[in-house]
């Protein structure tokens, strides 16, 4: 029975992945690496680039607010030109109607 495509792609990027890893502990140069295992050195750089930066963590930043944004409460565009918008300071009761507003007319 054939291999998927994904099980194939799976099985190369687990292949490459690995020696990756044991030429970086080597401390061999990757030409000298790939000829020692009899590697394509074209492939290997494929897959290394390929590799490249999928095992660091997303950072995230803070960015300031700029002191001149006001906020004009809730807006919810519900498409063809229907538009609801709640005032800051709204209470719960008031999404609650509007939600429920909502629903009866869907």
């Amino acid at each position: 029975m054939p291999r998927s495509r994904k099980a194939t792609n799976e099985r190369l990027s687990s292949y490459w992945k690995s020696n990756i890893e044991r030429w970086e502990a080597s401390g061999l140069t990757q030409t000298e690496y790939c000829r020692r295992n009899d590697l394509s050195k074209d492939r290997f750089t494929y897959w290394k680039r390929k590799f490249k930066g999928q095992d660091r963590p997303v950072e995230f930043i803070q960015l300031p607010m700029p002191a001149n944004i006001h906020t004009t409460g809730l807006k919810l565009n519900l498409g063809q030109g229907v538009q609801i918008e709640i005032p800051d300071g709204f209470t719960s009761e008031t999404l609650e109607r509007v939600l429920a507003t909502l629903r009866s007319i869907s």
